[in-house]
């Protein structure tokens, strides 16, 4: 039986709370899972600073005939210009986003695409409920960027599954 995956944001403070099945995420001003055109437009990121940082993982939720594994990340190779999107993956401990400059999602995805992917997570996993290490994302908005929305990301991962 194949495996089913869901993309699962943890926000809050302490250990947070997971919201799973999320369809999009959000790379705005407030910490939250909501994904809609009301929660950007409610939230916007100033000009000259980040978005809140955006944990995410990714939970099974039908059993694999044996296991998945081997999670890797990846986008197009381009953001909107005077954007940067910051990334760190295969983080084990959640922490609550801040819209400071991120010491953890320090590292420009862009330089992550269909071939040279980055490791989400490389462990192992077996059972329904289990979830992946996370992935931390933020967005800097550079002072130059013009106003409006910006240019949507599309983020793909794959797995290995046995």
């Amino acid at each position: 039986m194949a495996a089913t995956i869901q993309v699962s944001v943890q926000t809050g403070s302490g250990a947070g709370s997971a919201t799973d099945g999320v369809s999009g995420v959000d790379l705005i001003s407030a910490d939250n899972a909501t994904n809609s055109l009301a929660n950007r437009q409610a939230n916007p990121i100033t000009v000259g600073t980040q978005s809140f940082e955006k944990w995410i993982r990714l939970k099974v939720t039908s059993t694999p005939a044996n296991y998945v594994q081997s999670f890797k990340v990846w986008g197009d190779g381009a953001v909107q210009a005077s954007t940067t999107l910051w990334f760190t993956g295969a983080f084990v401990t959640y922490q609550q986003g801040t819209t400071a400059q991120s010491t953890i999602a320090d590292t420009i995805f862009t330089n992550f695409t269909a071939g040279n992917k980055a490791t989400w997570d490389a462990a192992s996993y077996f059972s329904v409920g289990s979830y992946t290490k996370y992935v931390a994302f933020q967005l800097g908005v550079g002072a130059d960027c013009g106003p409006g929305n910006w240019t949507q990301e599309t983020i793909n991962y794959s797995y290995d599954e046995a």
